[in-house]
């Protein structure tokens, strides 16, 4: 079982080890390479087989919670001392400190949404973008141009909601944690950090840039934090059954193939510290 770990605790043998691990999925031929993953999550942007399941959607936690677990796993196939590490965005607020260091994650995109000019994945000679919803093959950020990030009041209103989530059970919910923890409600946890950093993240190809990785891994450390709170059982999630175009809790995420109830209880897998 492995730990994750905030980006700002990192070594640098931790941080190399994770570029390393991500570049050579990259350069894996095959099925479930890092393209791989980047065409998965734009396919299920949009309604699939009449269900919503991975955005606008009840089971946004939960679909994304496995999402990272397979990334996670096909890293650890490669190196298995790597873990996700999760990017604390109401403590790490700066665009040239953790993750965004040259070391790491690199930094901001030049001229306002431009390539990425430092770092491993700076220029599409060390990180080429196969998989878009544009024709750039290089990575680009565009950090702070929209936007702000959230901040700890913001989490702590997620975090203080006890109810998952409520009919209509999609962007137009009017209460839940879900909705505020996915962005269409207030505070907009999510999808602010999306638009702050730009470039490719604010895209449906958003994977291309690893940072979506260690956003969505503090996104699930949040839903993480809500389950001690609240209670990681099945009882939690809603809606229960029963409800049309929507991923029930005993009903397949796809395209992993297991339940939504089974991915509640991440602690016999990982853990956050």
């Amino acid at each position: 079982m492995g730990t994750r770990k905030s980006v700002a605790a990192l070594t640098a043998t931790e941080k190399s080890d994770f570029v390393a691990a991500v570049k050579a999925l990259k350069a894996k031929t095959g099925d479930r390479n890092y393209d791989w993953f980047v065409r998965t999550h734009m396919t299920y942007f949009s309604t699939v087989d009449g269900h919503n399941y991975a955005h606008q959607s009840a089971s946004f936690l939960p679909w994304h919670r496995r999402y990272l677990l397979e990334l996670e796993n096909a890293l650890k196939a490669i190196n298995p001392a790597v873990n996700l590490p999760y990017w604390n965005w109401t403590a790490n607020r700066s665009t040239t400190g953790a993750p965004f260091t040259s070391d790491f994650m690199g930094g901001n995109g030049s001229g306002g949404n431009g390539p990425v000019v430092s770092g491993p994945f700076a220029g599409s000679a060390n990180w080429r973008i196969n998989v878009s919803a544009t024709t750039s093959t290089s990575l680009r950020r565009a950090m702070t141009l929209r936007g702000s990030l959230p901040t700890s009041s913001d989490v702590d209103t997620v975090m203080g909601v006890s109810t998952y989530d409520v009919s209509p059970w999609n962007s137009a919910s009017s209460a839940g944690m879900r909705n505020r923890a996915e962005g269409g409600l207030s505070p907009n946890l999510h999808n602010r950090v999306h638009v702050w950093v730009g470039g490719h993240m604010a895209q449906t190809d958003s994977p291309n840039d690893p940072v979506f990785f260690l956003h969505h891994c503090h996104i699930d450390r949040l839903w993480s934090r809500w389950q001690e709170r609240w209670g990681f059982g099945s009882d939690r999630y809603q809606p229960g059954g029963g409800v049309a175009n929507v991923v029930d809790v005993d009903e397949a995420l796809q395209p992993w193939g297991v339940t939504v109830a089974s991915t509640l209880d991440h602690r016999g897998s990982y853990t956050y510290a």
